[in-house]
C-alpha cells in the first residue's frame, strides 16, 4: 500500500534512514502541493522501458523539483508485480501482460489475480513481427517450415505468442523442425546477430516498431516483416485479449515494399488504484506539458498523440487520467475491456 508522509516527516525519517532504502523502491509520499518520493518501474539496464523511464523521470523533476524520483528495473511482468505490491507508484507494461495478470495468468497467479492497477497513458505499441531477408522467398508463416527460426526462449512472451499464431495458421514447432528446420532458443541480441549473418532465415517478437535493431540489420541486408491473413489473425485474437489489429506501413523497413498486417499491443503507463485523482492528474499533464521532450527520450515513442494517449490501455483508465483527458478534449476509451 502507497504511503502518505508529509514533507517534516519525510526529512525527519531522513534522518534514520540509509540511501539504500530509498534505492530499494520506497513507494511515493504526497503533501498538498506536491510530490516528495516517486518510483517508477523500467526494464533493463539499457533496454527501451529503462530509457523511456529515466526519460519520464526527468521530465516529472521538472514539475517537482524538489522531488526524490527514483527509476528501477524491472520488465513489463515485474512492473505489474511491484506496482500492485505497493513497491512502485509508477510502471511500464504491456496491454496485453495487463490482460493475463488481471485474468490470474502470468506474471499473476489464479489465486491473486492483479486487478488493483489503473492505466494513465498509452506511449508505445509492439507488434507481432517475423522479420525476413528482404529478398527471401519466405512470404508466409506457412513459409517457415523447414527453416532456421528463434522467437526467444520458451515461457518468454515472444516465445508464447508465437506459440499462438502458429496455432491460429493450423501449424506447430514442430512443422517448423521439420524437414532440417529448427527453433532456435536465443536472446534477443544472439537472434538479430544470427539473421544478420544469415545463420537464421527469421526472428519473430513481440516488439516495438520500428525497432532501432531491425534498422541496424538493414546494414547489412534489407528486412521484411511478413503479412499474415485476415484469418490467421482473428483467430489469433479470438485467443488472446490485450492484443489488437496493426498494420505495419510500406516502406517500414527496407525491403517492406508492401504493408504488413499483424496484431500488436500497447504499451501502457500505469498507476495503482490507490494513486490520488489529483496525483494522477498531476503526473498526466506533466507528461502532456512536456511532450515534446518526453518524446525525443527515444524514436519509439514518436507515434505518442492525442488520437492514442487514450486508447487501448485494456485496464480502467484511472479517474485522474481520465479527469485531464475530459479537460484537454483527449478521446478515450469509454470503458475498460475487463471489468472491475
Amino acid at each position: 500500500m502507497t504511503h502518505f508522509l508529509t514533507r517534516r516527516q519525510c526529512l525527519k525519517s531522513a534522518l534514520s534512514a540509509s540511501v539504500a532504502t530509498v534505492a530499494a523502491g520506497l513507494p511515493l509520499a504526497t503533501r498538498a502541493q506536491g510530490l516528495d518520493f516517486l518510483t517508477i518501474g523500467g526494464g533493463p539496464s539499457g533496454g527501451v522501458f529503462n530509457i523511456v523511464a529515466t526519460g519520464l523521470a526527468n521530465v516529472l523533476r521538472q514539475s517537482y523539483p524538489e522531488a526524490i524520483i527514483d527509476v528501477q528495473p524491472g520488465g513489463s511482468g515485474p512492473n505489474l508485480l511491484r506496482v500492485s505490491g505497493g513497491k512502485a507508484d509508477l510502471g511500464i507494461t504491456s496491454a496485453s501482460n495487463a490482460f493475463d495478470a488481471w485474468n490470474g495468468r502470468d506474471p499473476a497467479t489464479p489465486e491473486a489475480p492483479i486487478k488493483n492497477v489503473r492505466g494513465l497513458m498509452t506511449i508505445m505499441q509492439s507488434a507481432v513481427q517475423i522479420w525476413v531477408d528482404g529478398n527471401s522467398d519466405i512470404r508466409s508463416i506457412q513459409d517457415l517450415r523447414g527453416k532456421q527460426v528463434s522467437a526467444g526462449q520458451p515461457g518468454q512472451t515472444s516465445w508464447l505468442a508465437f506459440e499462438r499464431l502458429l496455432a491460429a495458421a493450423g501449424m506447430t514447432m514442430e512443422d517448423i523442425e521439420s524437414d532440417g528446420g529448427k527453433m532456435n532458443k536465443l536472446s534477443w541480441s544472439e537472434s538479430h546477430n544470427a539473421l544478420r549473418n544469415g545463420e537464421l532465415d527469421a526472428v519473430m517478437w513481440l516488439s516495438l516498431w520500428p525497432h532501432p535493431t531491425v534498422r541496424q540489420n538493414e546494414t547489412v541486408r534489407p528486412m521484411r516483416a511478413l503479412s499474415f491473413d485476415d484469418a490467421v489473425l482473428e483467430k489469433f485474437l479470438a485467443s488472446s485479449g490485450g492484443f489488437e489489429r496493426v498494420t505495419l506501413p510500406a516502406g517500414l523497413f527496407e525491403g517492406q515494399a508492401e504493408a504488413a498486417n499483424t496484431v500488436g499491443t500497447n504499451t501502457i503507463l500505469f498507476a495503482s488504484d490507490t494513486m490520488s485523482d489529483e496525483l494522477a492528474q498531476n503526473i498526466t499533464k506533466a507528461i502532456w506539458d512536456n511532450l515534446e521532450e518526453f518524446k525525443a527520450t527515444h524514436a519509439l515513442l514518436g507515434n505518442l498523440s492525442a488520437e492514442t494517449a487514450g486508447k487501448g490501455m485494456v485496464v480502467p483508465l484511472h479517474p485522474g487520467a481520465k479527469a485531464f483527458y475530459d479537460a484537454q478534449g483527449i478521446a478515450y476509451d469509454a470503458s475498460s475491456e475487463l471489468a472491475e
